[in-house]
């Protein structure tokens, strides 16, 4: 189909070969990405599925949970393994198979499944057994798993701390599949950094922005990159849009599109506007005057570490980092604001708006 705007896939031929590589050696290791919001690490998974799924000997699986509802542990079932709760129990007798997200069960392993009669995690080892006896590679790749966090099993164990158990089984013990997860919530990929069994099982691949280098090639090359033929931006122009938005793709996709309609020197004014708005909306409250210190500590430190901030700042961090306001890289142990355009909203706040 023909397209005035396509989307524009830059400069990743070292996470790609990363990726590459991770699944050409025996599974060993969790491999977790991770980087801040709207980096890129969901477009970087599908181009990587796309390159491997069809690949000789390897069956891949990506669930993107960014996509789904899960607020029990039936949906997670559901998700999983498509049971369906609101069918009739009478359905499930057929011996016919069903087309999962992952594999492919007779409807009696579903029923077992639903009963609570069957371990799911026990289920799909002996589907991975299977497919790697039968000379194919499995790899599962998720995407936003922190989405399972607060969800428990029938027994009340802890939906994720178990599905955490099972993958190094099948990892580091078994050896059986290669387990790819991506995350842009700093604080969850830190529980799994701080994790002492998952440390040791695992390893991270970091999806930053895009580089200026890349950024600028891609801006002056509209045609060739996005399909965008409808104009064409100078050196200046590029300066401006870099100096607003950084390396955030999918931020300068969307003012990309807005070109077409309005100024680009609007465009632009008009979201750090926006950016200041958000801020504007999460400061006022409670915490007001604690919000400000930590907003002008991060922009006077550049990325500053946990152990510049106080006992009291620390929890509104946390909700500053869910909220996806900063981003926190646990691996370094550091903030700083989700992208150039949120930085921009921090600094016109506090020129603005700051408490006396």
């Amino acid at each position: 189909m023909e397209y005035n705007q396509d989307v524009a896939f830059i400069n990743r031929e070292n996470e790609l070969a990363y990726l590459n590589s991770f699944i050409d050696k025996r599974p060993n290791e969790i491999l977790f990405l991770h980087g801040p919001k709207s980096s890129g690490k969901t477009t970087v998974l599908y181009r990587f599925f796309d390159h491997v799924k069809d690949s000789r000997n390897l069956d891949v699986r990506f669930l993107n949970l960014r996509e789904k509802l899960i607020i029990r542990y039936d949906d997670f079932l559901e998700t999983f393994f498509g049971l369906n709760y609101h069918q009739a129990r009478e359905d499930l007798k057929e011996t016919r198979e069903y087309a999962l997200p992952f594999f492919k069960f007779k409807a009696e392993v579903l029923k077992g499944l639903r009963d609570g009669k069957l371990d799911p995690f026990e289920v799909l080892k002996k589907e991975l057994l299977r497919q790697v006896h039968k000379g194919i590679r499995p790899v599962l790749i998720i995407d936003e798993l922190q989405a399972l966090e607060g969800i428990y099993m029938n027994s009340q164990r802890e939906l994720i701390r178990e599905m955490f158990n099972f993958f190094v089984a099948m990892t580091k013990e078994s050896h059986l599949v290669h387990i790819l997860i991506a995350s842009s919530d700093g604080y969850f990929i830190e529980k799994i950094y701080n994790d002492s069994k998952l440390d040791k099982a695992s390893s991270f691949l970091k999806i930053d922005y895009l580089e200026k280098t890349g950024v600028v090639d891609w801006l002056l090359n509209l045609d060739k990159y996005s399909s965008i033929r409808a104009y064409t931006l100078k050196r200046d122009q590029v300066e401006k849009i870099w100096d607003t938005l950084g390396g955030s793709a999918w931020e300068i996709q969307l003012l990309l599109t807005a070109f077409f309609q309005e100024d680009m020197d609007d465009a632009l004014e008009r979201y750090k506007k926006n950016m200041k708005a958000k801020i504007v909306d999460y400061i006022v409250g409670k915490g007001r005057a604690v919000k400000e210190k930590i907003f002008e500590k991060v922009l006077r430190l550049g990325s500053p570490a946990k152990t510049d901030f106080s006992e009291e700042e620390l929890p509104f961090l946390g909700d500053m980092v869910s909220r996806n306001i900063l981003f926190y890289d646990p691996c370094e142990a550091t903030f700083r604001p989700q992208g150039k355009s949120m930085e921009w909203g921090i600094n016109l706040y506090l020129k603005q708006h700051r408490s006396c």
